[in-house]
Order: structure tokens, then C-alpha cells, then sequence
């Protein structure tokens, strides 16, 4: 984590893909997300005390089916959606699919049902399916938070590669994760009402330098950790102190404060102490600025939630996030063209990312 406190990366975000329960497209997700439009349905998952069905969020695949194998799958289309846009790029970033290297986040090796070699089986699938992947791809298993690892990462090779394809895929639609979760008390359900509803989905964001072309600039990059974990006990209370870290690292390396950024896009996915975390850190941070009076449109943040619509999503998360302010950004629809996304994992681990609209040269 320490690779992420403070980090300004110089990339922006440049193009996006997603395949998620509200479409099979980018556009058509952000427009789903736009209308909060929420498409939870009753799949085959059980609760395990009462073995009534569950509400989830399902991709609409045509053969669909449980289990880490679908993961290529699922990366399959949004690859392909991304590579459509590569061509559309100003011309000194345009290039084939074939020399654009691919980092992937999955689940954290803590997740249920999770095989131990997940990163080097997508790898090998993924290279039957596509041949071999270019110099400079790779998977890391980070789940929520793995956004920034790819960032940083990609980053760090952005002069041997000066365009990239960074994408998150989870999915938590099988048995074995439902009961650990439910076990905790963590899945939504009719004894529980704090709790998220389990979903699936792939989401993708072409990164390039920036400068080279209009998009969304990656700011700040912030890490920190929460002593309590995941909810907190009696003995571990929940401090919010991850969150407010890691906000605050982004924010210095954005050189923006919380009080001019009018958007957030956190992972409230129903759990009461995500929401806990939220507004501990916002206390923390966000102050009037000197004249005293709100620059905001609204005079408060808004929160975008995409969990909303996406179900947990996990690693595709905070691709997801950020794709969806890239394409406000672009269409004028992002108030004051910044956001910040924030995000969490199980083991305490806590992320954000601080997002503006950027410029870039005449084609």
C-alpha cells in the first residue's frame, strides 16, 4: 500500500468499458446509472438460515453459468469494446489491440471460493482465447482496492507503454460466498438490512499520459487502513481512520481540496459501516473554504453510488466509478469536472482516487 499514499500518477483516463447487470456496453451501463435505474432479480442463491432466494445482479449472458471460469468470459467483450476505441485515439496513442498491454484486478486471496492460482489460470484462458497477452499485462489480486495498484503500475511502465487497458472482474454470484457473507452478517436479506446484494460485473478504463488526449485526469492516488476491518466489534470499533488517510494523501497529491470537489463515488453498498466510514472521514476533511461559503453547485457533495444499480461488484468497482465520471466528464454532465472515489476491502485495506476533467492537443 505504501506504493499508492500520496501518489499523482500522470495518466488519464482517455476511454471505457463495462459489461454489467444494467447493460452490456459502457454507454449503455452509464446511462442506466444515470436514470438509477436498479435491475436486482431473484437468482438460484439461498439464504442459508431460511433458504429464501436472493436478490442479485446478474450479467445477461447467453450461456451463463457460476464460478471463477466465467471470469474470462466476462472480460472477453469489454476487451473487445475497449479495442473499438483504440482507433478513435489522437494519432501519436494509436495503436493495435495486440501492443496495448492489459492489467487485470480479481478477488483478493482471502475471498471465498477463490482458487489459490486465480491470477496465472485467467492469464492462460485469456491467452487461448486472445494469443499472447502484450509485454507489461498482468493480474493482481486486490479485489475492491486493486484499481490503484493497476494505476500505479501502470505508471510506472507508462514510457514503454503509453496506452493501457486497465480492468476489474469480480464475481460474487456463487454459493460458497454468499454463506461467508451471510455468515457475518453481511448479505442483505429479510433478517438482515445491513447487508449488500451480491452482483457481477467486468468494467474497463483505457489510460494514456496525461496531456495527450481530452479525458479525465487521475489526480491523487490515497491509501490507508482500518484498524477495525470490515464492520468493526465491541472490541475493534469502526474509526474511519483508513478512509480519512487515504482521502487525504489523494487530496495533497491532487493539490485539490475536499471543499472543490462536488462529487463522490463511494462503495455504500448497504453495509452501515460503510456509510459510518464516509461520513467520519467527510467530518474530518471537508471544511468551508476561506470566504466561508460552499463553492459547491449544491452547496453539499453528492454521491454517485454505482453500487446502486451494479450490485457489489468488487474489483470492477472503482473501473466502473471512474468510468462513469469520464463519460459525465465528456459530455459536460460531471459538476465542476472532479470527483472522488473511494473503496474498501475486507482486510481493512482503504483507497480513493481524486478525478478531474482534462485537456488534450487538436487531432
Amino acid at each position: 500500500m505504501a506504493e499508492l499514499r500520496g501518489l499523482a500518477p500522470g495518466l488519464s483516463v482517455v476511454g471505457y468499458g463495462m459489461w454489467t447487470a444494467l447493460g452490456p456496453d459502457g454507454p449503455t451501463t452509464v446511462a442506466g446509472l444515470d436514470a438509477r435505474l436498479i435491475v436486482s432479480q431473484s437468482g438460484d442463491l439461498r439464504e442459508p438460515l431460511t433458504g429464501a432466494a436472493l436478490p442479485c445482479f446478474r450479467l445477461a449472458a447467453q450461456h451463463w453459468w457460476a464460478g471463477p471460469s466465467f471470469l474470462s468470459e466476462m472480460l472477453l467483450p469489454v476487451l473487445g469494446e475497449c479495442a473499438e476505441q483504440l482507433a478513435a485515439l489522437p494519432a501519436p496513442l494509436r495503436r493495435p489491440a495486440s501492443e496495448v498491454p492489459v492489467l487485470i484486478a480479481v478477488a483478493p486471496c482471502g475471498r471465498p471460493a477463490r482458487p489459490d492460482d486465480l491470477e496465472a489460470r485467467l492469464l492462460a484462458e485469456l491467452e487461448a482465447r486472445l494469443g499472447p497477452l502484450p509485454e507489461g499485462s498482468a493480474v493482481v489480486g486486490a479485489g475492491r482496492v486493486g484499481l490503484p495498484h493497476l494505476i500505479a503500475r501502470a505508471a510506472r511502465q507508462a514510457g514503454r507503454h503509453p496506452v493501457q487497458i486497465l480492468i476489474g472482474v469480480e464475481s460474487f454470484l456463487l454459493q460458497e460466498i454468499v454463506d461467508h457473507y451471510a455468515d457475518r452478517h453481511r448479505l442483505l436479506s429479510e433478517e438482515n438490512s445491513s447487508g449488500f446484494v451480491p452482483g457481477e460485473a467486468a468494467a474497463a478504463l483505457i489510460v494514456a499520459p496525461r496531456g495527450m488526449a481530452p479525458g479525465l485526469a487521475l489526480k491523487g492516488l490515497g491509501a490507508g487502513r482500518e484498524p477495525s476491518g470490515a464492520g468493526g466489534s465491541r472490541d475493534a470499533p469502526v474509526t474511519g481512520e483508513g478512509l480519512t488517510d487515504a482521502i487525504r494523501a489523494a487530496l495533497a497529491a491532487a493539490e485539490i481540496p475536499l471543499f472543490d470537489i462536488p462529487i463522490f463515488l463511494g462503495d455504500l453498498n448497504g453495509e452501515h459501516f460503510k456509510f459510518k466510514e464516509a461520513m467520519i472521514a467527510t467530518m474530518r476533511l471537508d471544511r468551508l473554504p476561506p470566504e466561508n461559503v460552499s463553492r459547491r453547485p449544491r452547496g453539499h457533495p453528492e454521491h454517485w453510488n454505482a453500487i446502486e444499480g451494479l450490485g457489489e461488484i468488487g474489483a470492477a468497482l472503482m473501473p466502473a466509478q471512474l468510468g462513469w465520471a469520464f463519460e459525465a466528464s465528456r459530455s459536460g454532465r460531471l459538476p465542476q469536472g472532479r470527483a472522488l472515489a473511494f473503496a474498501g476491502e475486507d482486510d481493512g485495506a482503504r483507497v480513493a482516487i481524486v478525478a478531474a476533467a482534462a485537456g488534450g492537443p487538436v487531432r
